[in-house]
């Protein structure tokens, strides 16, 4: 099993308007199969880093949608969470069927931060057919609400 790490492009980035932000989310990240398309192990990961939070921050709502289910392996899944804890927003979720995945943020679960660390979506490869390098479809759209402590007027 190997980890491949990637970053996203700044385009695939984007802090939300003031009306898309009424529905509870601040920053959305798009990711295409071609971005995550890395390694040739049936076992294998890639981490994609979406960014660094801030240094005093709370991430309190999380949501997936998969607009084109990912196709070419027999297993793929998708952690969203920080270096420090990766399934900390959304666990291991299969990315093979188009749709919505909400993350489950109770106060017990509302992550908050101290230090700055990145923010990572992990893609894993599992079971026994495919490589992550064999993707052919898939896309998604990562949905975030942070907020920056030290200056709650900003966005994260």
């Amino acid at each position: 099993m190997a980890d491949t790490a990637v970053t996203i492009a700044r385009a695939d980035t984007s802090q939300l308007s003031l009306q898309e932000q009424s529905r509870g989310f601040s920053n959305k990240f798009h990711v295409d199969y071609s971005d995550v398309a890395y390694g040739s192990g049936n076992a294998d990961t890639v981490t994609l880093t979406l960014g660094t939070l801030p240094s005093n921050f709370v991430m309190n709502n999380a949501l997936v949608n998969i607009t084109t289910a990912f196709a070419g392996t027999t297993a793929f899944s998708v952690n969203i969470g920080t270096t420090s804890s990766t399934s900390a927003l959304v666990t291991a979720q299969s990315v093979k069927t188009a749709g919505v995945l909400a993350g489950v943020l109770t106060n017990a679960t509302i992550v908050k931060g101290t230090a700055s660390v990145n923010l990572v979506a992990t893609f894993t490869n599992s079971g026994g057919g495919g490589s992550p390098s064999a993707l052919t479809a898939g896309a998604l759209d990562i949905y975030l609400n942070i907020v920056d402590l030290s200056d709650p007027t900003k966005l994260g």
